[in-house]
Parts: C-alpha cells; structure tokens; sequence
C-alpha cells in the first residue's frame, strides 16, 4: 500500500494534501499494535474472530483500490499516452477517475476506522514481544522415526499371522490425529517380512472424502502399476479388481480413513486401514484393531531433539535442556507436536525464548471443535507476521494435495505475500507447519492437522468448490480453489454469483484424483464469469484443452498478476488485450503446443518476472522484450529470420535465472550479437540450451565464433546443443572449471568430427551424445588431460553416430580409474561400430547395445549388472564371463544372427545359467529352435517372459515351461513353424495370468492345459489364420478377458450362441471377437 505512486495519489489537492494517507496510518497503525493480541484471543472468542475476518474484508479492499491508483501510473510508464487531439479529453477523463477514487477511498477509510474502533470494545491490547525467527505416501525416512521398533513388530506379528478360514481380514490402526498412525503404516509397508509375504502391496491416502469408485480405482492403478483407468462404472471397477486380485496373496494400505457406512466396505477384500474414529475400525469389521500409544518420555525426547537440534548440535545447547524437557511433557507424546514445536524452536538459541513457548497459555487451550492442536496453534503463533499470511494462504490447497515450491512462491508474490523470489527461504522458516514431500526437495504438503489449522487462521476469505468449507461464498470470499474434474459444468461454479471480490481462482489435482488427460472447462467461465471477477490477481486455467482463444475481457482484469494457460492443446495466439495487464508478474504457456505467437506488443508488460513457454511452437519473439528488465524466467528465446527477432536482446535482461532455450541460433549473422547475450555474466543460469535449426547454412567458421561468444557463466550445471555445425567445439566446452555441470547433451552435431574433452568435468553425472555423422572415432581426445576421467560419470549413451568405428577408450585405463561409477552404459545405431568398448565397469548396472551390426567386440566385465538388452549386434563376446556371478533380473535380446554366448550353433539358449532373471524378451533370432537344452531349464525367478518372430522356432520345452512357478506372463508372436504343442501333459504354469499368442502356424491349442489354469485372466489370440478350434478340454474357469482377432476359422467357432466352440468359452465376462464385444 506504501508504493510511492499511492503516496503521490494521496498527497494531490483533491484530497486534502495528504490527510487521507494520514487517516490510513492511524488507522493501519491502530488495528497493528493489537493483531497479535487478536489472533490469540480468537482462539476462544468467537467475536474477535468476526473482528478480524472484519478488519480483513477492509484492508483487502484498501488494497484493492491502492492497486488501481498504481495501475494508472504503470499505464504511463508503459507509455500509453492520448495523441494531441484528445489529450484534453483524456486529462477530463482522468481526472473523473481520480475523483472517484478519491470518494471510494474515503468510504473505504471510514469502514476501516469503524472497524478498529471496535478494539477496546474487545478489550484488544498490545502485546510487546521480540520476533523469534497431506498428502501421504508409502515412502518413509527410518531416521526421523523414534519409539516405534514395537508397535512396527506387534503389527507385523498381527498382519502375518494366520487369521483362520477368511482369505481376506481387515486391521485397523486406531489413534488420535498427529500420534503417528500413517509413520508406522509406512514402517510396516516397507518392512522386508512383509515385501516378502505379499505378492502385490498398495498404498492409497483415503482422507475424509471417501469416493468408492476413485478408491477402488486407485488400487486397481495401485496394484497393477498403470494409470490407464477405462471405465468409471463401479461394478466394473470391482469386478477388474477382483479379478486381477485373485488367487494372489495382496497387502492394501487405506491411509487416514473417516467413513463409517458399513455397506462402503463390502467392496473391499489382508488390509491395513489407519483411523482416528474407532467406530471406522468397526465398521470396516477389522478382525484386529491396534491402538496406537503415544510416545514414552525418551522417545519424546529423542523426536524433539532431532528437530530443535539436529541431534549432533545438542551438546552446545545444554542449557536449554530444562526447558526443552518442559515443552516435550506439554507435546502429550504426539510426534506431530514435537515435531513442529522442535522445528519452531531449531535456529533460537534465546533461552528467553524457549521460556515464552514452554509457559504461553495456549498450552492450557482445550483442542478447538476443529481438533487444533495447541503445540500446533503455538507453531503458527510464533511465525513473523509475513509468514503468517503466507501459512494461510496454503488453506488454497486442499488435504492430500502435494504443491511445488516454484508454484507457491509464485502464488505468494502475486498476492503481494512476498517481494521476491529469493525469499523463498520463507518456506524453509515455515518448516514447522510444511514438510517436504519424501525426498523431493521442490515438493511439500501439510498434514491434515495443520491444513485444518491453515483453513481456521485463513477464515472466511478462503472457499473451495470441494466443500469444507466453515463459510458460505460471499462479497468476502477472495481465495477459491477446486479440485479438476473431467467435465467442470456451469452448474459447479453457480455458487460464486455473490464472490465480486474474488482474488484466486485456482484449478488443481490431488493425489487420489488422477488427473485427467482431457479435461474440460465451461464456455461460461470464460465468457461470462471471469470478465465479471475484475479483481483477479491468480487465474489459472491450466490443463482445460480445448481453450482456442482468450476472450478480450482478459484484459481489464487490471490486477491480474499470475495467469497460468498450460497444457492447453488448442490455444494459437493470446488475445493482444493481454499486453494490458500491466501488474502481471507470472505468465504460463508450458505445453501450450499449438501456440504459434507471443502479442507483439509484451514489452509493455514491465512487472513480468516469470514467462514459461516451454514445449510451444513459437517461431519468433516479438520485438522489445529487452524491456522486461524484472524478468527472472524466460524459458525460451526463438530468433527469427530476417533479423525480425535480435538475439542481443537476451543481453539486457540481466536477472535470469533457472532455464534457458535459445532456438534458431542459425539466424545470427553475426557474432558480435552472440557477444552481447553476454551469457558469461549471467550466474544465476543453471541449465542452459543452444540450439540452431536443420537449415543451417552460414559458415561453420561463423558457427564456431558464435558458440565462443556463448559461453556461459561457471555456475551452469545442465547444457544441451543442438545441431551446431561446426567441426569443433569451442575451447570452454569440457573445461574444467566447470566444476557444477553435472548434465551434457550433444544432439544432431553432424559436421563435427570430434567430441570435446568431457572426461575433464569433475561433476559430470550423465552424458548424451546422438547424431554426430562426422565423428570415426572416439578416444584421447573425449578423455581430456584428467588423470581420471569421467570421475563422476553414472549414464553414458550414444546413439545415430553413424561413422563411428573404434571406441579406444582402454588407453585411458589405467588402474581401472575410468568410468569407474558408470552405471548405465547405451550405445544405439551405430552401425559400423566394431570395437574398443571399455574392458571393466565395476559399476555397472544396466547394458544396452542396439542395431550396431559390425560389433565384433569383448562386452565390459560388470559384477553388478542386473540389466542387459541386445538388439542386432553382430558377434559380441564375452556373455558368459561378464554375467557370471551376475544377479541378471531383466534381459532382452533381439534379431541376433549369432548369439552371444559360446555357443558354436543358434539352436539352443541355455537361459538356466541366469538364475535371478525376471523378465526375459527375445526378438528376432533367425536360428533358434528351442528356449532350452534338452537337460536345462528356465530361471524359476521369470514371471515375464516375451518371444518374438523365431522363425525357426518349432517347439517349446514343456519341462521347462512348466517349471516357471512365478511366471505370470507369456507371448508368442511371430514363429510360424510353431504347429502344435507336444502331447506331454500340461505345460504352461499354473501361476499365468496372461497368455497372447500372434501370427503363430498354430492349428490347434490342445496340450496347452488351458483349463488347469486357475490364475489366467487374459487371452490374446491373433493372427493365427490355421487355429481351428478352442482345446476340446476347454478354458479355465478364471479366465474373464479373451481377445480373438484375424483367426477366421476359430473367430467363427466362437460366435455367441451359434458357434460350435461358444459352450466352452460362455462363462467368459468379456469377450471381443475382430473388435466386437459379444457379452
């Protein structure tokens, strides 16, 4: 409010010479002294709880009005002055509009001393005191965790044991909010007893809005690991889950449940469920309730310390253990409590201070109807003011919502929260209220106890569509938020008709709300309610696809300051009445695919800080944005043909940080242009992309000269290049003084006939080098002058380096020192490659070696390998001494015409010497004709296992297929001498679920035991033109899913009703015959 365009507004001779500004001081000044007295007291006092929501309503609309007077300033500053001819009029005009505002503020003013007056009437005082500075998840962090090594073992002991005839049973964890109920759930989740006890385990946050068909969803994503949800029918849901959950030993974890309807549960088949309510636990008939105690003294003690002193600093702070031992009894052994109030407490060392927390009286305040914790109401009464205001805003997200740090500082400067984006550090002092998000250090949630706490201090300004809510929506509601759906209706948003004063409008998803791909947002709230919304500072309009264009109306929304229009598929353009929005600070077009240009006139938007158009289809910037001078984020930078777009503008704008993507690089005539970006000084730059087009065609001379001039700042730590079309690279790539780069990504460099000394980057983590024509070979001159090269290196790929020849990099091995952490080892399409591949990588886990035809060298030793795939690789050697003593989990292998085991002949593949391998994919080799020895047999550890196009496959081992006890999926595509299946008995495991079969020369699927196959849910059958007839012994009575296509004689015989074969196949749910559903 004190910007110096409303200090030169109110010190004008319209009103008064400055007694307005007077007034409001006294006035700002007054209700000040007494807020902190206020926000105690409305813990108790409902009516000072009015005063406050009241006080609140007449500084947001001062705010509001003090932000129209410096929009006006803005204009000017933007230059968006009347031509001669009006200027009479204009200056009129103007001066009507001041005059009006003037008489609004002093409507304004009159409340808002009306309002303070009525602070002695509450007996409100000062209060003089120095400044002392949920979603959940199945993860855990162990070391954050004390006194509950019992409870883990009495629960584990109860979820294992045998609980008589019931296949399934329901425990329960039962415990006020904050004692731990979800800690030890995750504890007992992630326990190896357990992991080894169940087949398939889940995890599913519930929270209060206990929706059966999303839960049910949920776990059936949950389970079989797939996001694909195609129906949204509940019988089907359950019968999908049922299905896929029988005969299969599961663990189903239903976090922070409320719901008591006991009919919701007969869904529902061993399941943890954690709960405050115990009616829940016997509702959802647990065979075991286990009560969850508090913490014991030690533990107590241990927990706080933890998070006042991060353990190892306690010695210096001995004489604050009295004290602490105070405020652990007063946390009534409940670790959210002790956490909070030993984060609180983490950087004072202010004996004083602790003194006020360990006697404040709140401790003595009974837990409100809402169930706040008073170790929780002391966390945020104890935060700064600013903070506080920040903390309430989070009441904008709803329980289980998981918000990232960029997205809510963002939020916390349009609202006016904070001043910069380095004052993030504000989330680090709300560390007593937020958490991270498992180890994500950009991710953070609340507890649901601290969300209800965020809802109560936020009062009546804050409203969600989702319901909650303690208020109904009025001329006071200025935050709404709602959780997307699929469709969002007219009729969902009817309910805001009263918000004139609404500030946010904020779309978003949760964690047990999939986020849908298309998601759908009424015309009417375009057209109709936002114009009507004009004091709007966050739009949100993201993921909402089919919003081709803006309307105009977007811009007289004057106070807009964040506008976020991502991942929207069908917007072309903005609408130029955007470049009016003259506070706007944050604008958001990521994944908007379709975007073709920016307004032509963004230069005049002079507060944009944060422009984000990632993943669009720009060709050009428009001129003048040199003029953002504010701007921290510019994601992308497009230079256009012509000179229409300068890359020298880049150079003035000196404040970026985070990414940036400068795109047709090709367009830069000259190199002093390249100079002026002047990329060296911007040290906040922390990934970095360069990129020229496929229609190069200056010199590569002048390609090298510019690429010099772009070198960036030491700081950067990700670079990428793309089509540079040079034959070198400049001096500063590889240097060694590069010391934070920890990511390089060299794409499409076809003239290049040498890479640059990248072995030198001591932080280097992962390298990517793809389409480099020119380069023969790699060796000496990638390793750089390092005495141990590429040291810090875990992922290495090549790929389409198409004259590459030899990799000599065993002459830099000395000592085994290089690529001695390389984890992961790719090489793609690099067909005359024939040898020189690294002899040892000690580390590595993952080998994957594609279309390299001429490869005739010894595969690396690499004792910790658990993944291999080859795919046309010529004659490599050395299979069996790099997987001996191996644990090979995951092994795919294509289109080899020798295969790479010592083997003289193609016609077997002893795959029994890989004993830990869990899925096996085998593509396309031309002289197989059996999987196994006639001695050996499969890994009994596969539970997938896909062979493709064998052309001279003609049968399959039944003693080994059988023997695949774990086994749960099998195709056969593509062997077309695959006639029948010998006559020896069942063959196929009892424990498949899926079983596809494709353009085999089958005629006939007996011998197949199809009907002793009590797990197998899904049959594909394809292609198989000579297949006659379903096995006269008929399918397995668990079969719900069989799939016929392009197999005319059987397709015929399965009609429903009419063909020969359908009494067999009749108790199927779902069968698709050539793209029909015929049940």
């Amino acid at each position: 409010m004190a910007s110096r365009e409303v200090v030169d507004f109110f010190r004008s001779r319209k009103l008064g010479k400055g007694r307005l500004l007077q007034k409001l001081k006294a006035a700002l000044l007054s209700a000040n002294a007494v807020l902190d007295d206020a926000e105690e007291k409305q813990m108790t006092n409902d009516h000072v709880r009015k005063w406050l929501d009241e006080l609140k309503d007449a500084v947001y609309d001062a705010d509001d009005l003090f932000d129209e007077i410096a929009t006006e300033d803005l204009k000017r500053e933007a230059g968006v002055e009347p031509r001669a001819l009006v200027c009479k009029v204009w200056s009129f005009a103007a001066d009507a509009r001041r005059s009006k505002l003037g008489d609004e503020l002093e409507r304004v003013l009159e409340r808002l001393e009306s309002v303070v007056k009525q602070r002695e009437v509450l007996g409100l005082g000062e209060v003089i005191r120095e400044r002392t500075p949920r979603v959940t998840t199945s993860l855990v962090d162990e070391s954050g965790v004390f006194g509950r090594e019992k409870d883990r073992e009495a629960v584990i002991q109860l979820l294992l044991s045998d609980r008589g005839e019931k296949n399934t049973s329901v425990m329960a964890i039962v415990g006020m909010g904050g004692v731990g109920k979800t800690t030890l759930s995750q504890l007992v989740f992630n326990d190896g007893a357990v992991k080894g006890s169940f087949e398939l385990r889940a995890w599913v946050c519930v929270s209060d809005q206990f929706d059966i068909c999303k839960l049910t969803a949920t776990a059936l994503e949950e389970f079989s690991s797939s996001s694909k949800k195609e129906t949204e029918n509940l019988d089907q849901l359950q019968l999908q889950l049922k299905n896929f959950l029988t005969g299969k030993k599961f663990l189903l974890v239903l976090d922070d449940v409320w719901n008591e309807d006991s009919n919701l549960w007969d869904a529902f088949l061993q399941i943890i469920v954690t709960t405050r309510n115990k009616r829940v636990a016997s509702v959802a008939r647990a065979v075991s309730t286990y009560p969850l105690r508090k913490l014991q003294d030690e533990e107590c003690w241990d927990l706080f310390t933890k998070h006042a002193f991060d353990e190892h600093n306690f010695e210096a702070h001995t004489r604050l253990e009295d004290i602490g031992q105070r405020i652990v009894k007063r946390c009534d052994g409940l670790p959210l409590a002790l956490k909070a109030i030993g984060s609180l407490l983490r950087c004072e060392s202010d004996i004083r201070e602790w003194e006020k927390i360990a006697e404040s009286y709140i401790w003595n305040l009974a837990p409100a109807k809402d169930g706040i914790l008073p170790a929780l109401l002391l966390s945020y009464h104890y935060l700064p003011p600013q903070l506080k205001r920040c903390f309430a805003y989070c009441s904008v997200f709803p329980k289980d919502c998981i918000y990232e740090k960029d997205q809510l500082i963002l939020l916390w400067m349009a609202e006016g929260l904070i001043e910069q984006p380095n004052e993030s550090g504000t989330l680090e002092e709300s560390r007593s209220l937020l958490h991270r998000v498992r180890d994500v250090e950009s991710s953070f949630s609340m507890h649901d106890l601290v969300n209800d706490l965020a809802r109560y201090v936020a009062g009546r300004s804050f409203f969600s569509l989702d319901g909650g809510n303690a208020h109904r929506v009025s001329s006071s509601t200025r935050h709404l938020s709602f959780v997307r759906t699929h469709y969002d209706v007219v009729s969902r948003f009817r309910v805001l008709a009263g918000a004139m004063n609404l500030r946010t409008f904020l779309p978003l998803n949760v964690a047990h709300v999939r986020l849908c791909e298309y998601n759908l947002l009424t015309d009417e709230v375009l057209h109709v309610l936002l114009p009507s919304l004009r004091r709007l500072r966050v739009l949100s309009l993201s993921h909402y696809w089919k919003i081709s264009t803006l309307p105009s109306s977007i811009g007289c929304l004057k106070h807009l300051r964040y506008l976020n229009l991502s991942y929207n598929e069908s917007l072309i353009r903005l609408p130029d009445s955007v470049t009016a929005l003259y506070n706007l600070q944050t604008l958001i077009l990521a994944y908007c695919r379709s975007l073709i240009e920016l307004s032509s006139n963004m230069g005049s938007l002079t507060c944009l800080r944060h422009l984000d158009i990632r993943d669009t289809s720009l060709n050009r910037m428009p001129l003048g944005m040199n003029r953002l001078k504010d701007l921290r984020t510019l994601t992308n930078f497009v230079v256009a043909e012509n000179g229409e777009t300068r890359v020298r503008e880049i150079g003035e704008l000196g404040n970026l940080m985070g990414t940036l993507s400068v795109q047709g690089l090709q367009n830069v005539d000259s190199y002093r242009d390249a100079e002026i970006v002047n990329l060296r000084e911007k040290r906040y730059l922390k990934k970095l992309v360069l990129e020229w087009g496929s229609n190069n065609n200056i010199t590569q001379q002048n390609n090298l000269n510019i690429l010099d001039k772009l070198q960036p700042h030491w700081n950067l730590r990700e670079l990428t290049i793309i089509s540079y079309s040079g034959r070198s690279f400049s001096d500063w790539l590889g240097h060694g003084s590069f010391s934070n780069m920890s990511v390089v990504h060299l794409e499409s460099c076809k003239h290049c006939v040498s890479l640059p000394p990248l072995g030198q980057l001591p932080s280097l983590e992962r390298l990517m080098i793809e389409g480099f024509d020119g380069v023969t070979s790699v060796g000496t001159e990638f390793n750089g002058s390092n005495c141990i090269s590429f040291q810090s290196l875990k992922y290495l790929e090549f790929t389409d380096i198409c004259s590459w020849k030899e990799w000599a990099c065993f002459a830099i091995e000395t000592g085994g020192l290089a690529f001695a952490h390389l984890q992961e080892l790719c090489i793609r399409n690099c067909p005359q490659l024939s040898g020189g591949l690294p002899s040892h990588l000690p580390s590595l886990t993952a080998l994957s070696i594609g279309r390299c035809p001429q490869l005739m060298s010894s595969l690396p030793f690499a004792p910790l390998l658990r993944e291999i795939k080859l795919d046309d690789c010529g004659k490599v050697s050395g299979v069996e001494p790099l997987l001996n003593g191996t644990e090979l989990r995951d092994m795919k292998i294509w289109n080899l015409s020798t295969l790479p085991l010592s083997c003289d002949s193609l016609i077997s593949f002893p795959l029994e010497i890989f004993p830990s391998l869990k899925d096996i994919k085998l593509l396309g080799i031309k002289n197989l004709e059996h999987l196994a020895n006639s001695d050996g047999l499969l890994p009994t550890s596969l539970t997938s296992l896909h062979i493709s196009f064998f052309e001279n496959l003609t049968s399959l081992n039944s003693r080994a297929l059988h023997s695949l006890s774990s086994l749960e999926n099998l195709s056969i595509i593509g062997c077309p001498k695959l006639h029948s299946f010998p006559k020896e008995g069942q063959i196929l495991p009892a424990s498949l679920t899926s079983l596809s079969i494709y353009f085999t020369g089958l005629k006939s699927l007996d011998n197949l035991g199809l009907h002793h196959l009590t797990c197998l849910k899904e049959f594909r059958i394809d292609f198989c033109f000579n297949l006659r007839s379903m096995p006269a012994e008929g399918l397995s009575s668990s079969l719900s899913n069989l799939f016929i296509n392009k197999c005319p004689m059987l397709a015929k015989r399965c009609q429903r009703k009419k063909g020969k074969d359908w009494p067999l196949v009749s108790h199927i749910r779902c069968i698709v015959i050539e793209g029909v559903l015929v049940t």
